[in-house]
């Protein structure tokens, strides 16, 4: 990678119990930065069977350049679903299982919140809690992009193409609404405890043309996008090695009492705050399942 590249990538790499793997992270070239929060390209091994992704305010892009993975399609009965080149992963709400059995080389990009239009040109509903191979989006010449990328093995040289197709397919009749961003900007900065109402009386429309115009540009609505950074609040929050006061943890959050926050760890993990504390976590937004 080139000098001005170098200072915008970090490498992490990772050995003990769980595996093997090291992982670049990117950061997003000025005319991408209001669109993507990050690049990465990873390699390894896993030691474990299964991961699950929890919800995030990000929508994804993966490219695998590696071992055929699995998508876990829960049932019954469960599925797994074969991923071997470019997916597309929206909005989701819950959590999403993944397998890696024979190692994992991959490339992927997280989109803001509010930045996958404007490359995707679709609205960012029609995604909603949906993974999907690109190419039923966009077309098979995608896969061009792939093989490009598997003609160099330099990260750097993988980001800068990665870039340079994202900008090629910019289209500013996408760009997102200012009221929409500086609604996005208001949950974050509160971690999800600004109030909704608020939100609408500063973007001056109607609450109906704010939910639908949020649920265009966005793929889901601004409560459901305030819930899952709350829980997120409280996932970078918890204490993972001792005992936890998991009600004033809720109130910390914002949450109305503990119970919801019980609540939300089942809906976007799948387990209970105390049972999500049995499960190891590979990186901030993953635990093993098993």
């Amino acid at each position: 990678m080139d000098g001005s590249q170098s200072s915008r990538v970090s490498v992490h790499r990772h050995d003990d119990a769980l595996g093997t793997w090291s992982v670049a992270s990117c950061t997003p070239c000025p005319a991408l930065a209001a669109h993507v929060s990050t690049l990465w390209f990873g390699a390894g091994q896993v030691r474990y069977q299964r991961d699950r992704i929890l919800p995030s305010s990000n929508c994804f892009l993966l490219i695998n350049l590696g071992p055929r993975q699995y998508l876990i399609e829960p049932g019954p009965p469960e599925r797994r679903i074969a991923f071997d080149d470019i997916w597309y992963c929206g909005p989701q709400q819950s959590p999403i299982d993944t397998e890696a059995p024979h190692g994992s080389v991959l490339l992927g990009v997280a989109f803001r919140a509010s930045g996958v239009r404007p490359w995707l040109h679709a609205d960012a509903s029609e995604c909603a809690e949906r993974v999907l191979p690109l190419s039923a989006l966009l077309g098979d010449s995608v896969q061009g992009l792939r093989q490009r990328l598997l003609e160099t093995s330099d990260a750097g040289t993988r980001f800068d193409l990665v870039e340079a197709w994202l900008l090629s397919r910019l289209d500013e009749r996408y760009r997102p609404s200012t009221w929409v961003c500086n609604a996005l900007q208001r949950i974050a900065a509160s971690a999800g405890q600004v109030a909704i109402a608020s939100l609408v009386a500063e973007a001056g429309v109607s609450r109906k043309h704010f939910a639908e115009r949020f649920a265009v540009e966005v793929g889901i609505g601004a409560k459901s996008m305030a819930r899952i950074l709350r829980f997120q609040r409280a996932l970078e929050l918890l204490p993972r090695h001792q005992r936890v006061p998991w009600a004033e943890l809720a109130a910390h959050c914002g949450y109305y009492d503990q119970s919801h926050l019980i609540r939300d760890f089942r809906v976007f993990s799948g387990y209970s705050p105390e049972d999500f504390l049995q499960r190891d976590m590979p990186d901030s937004n993953s635990l093993v399942v098993r």
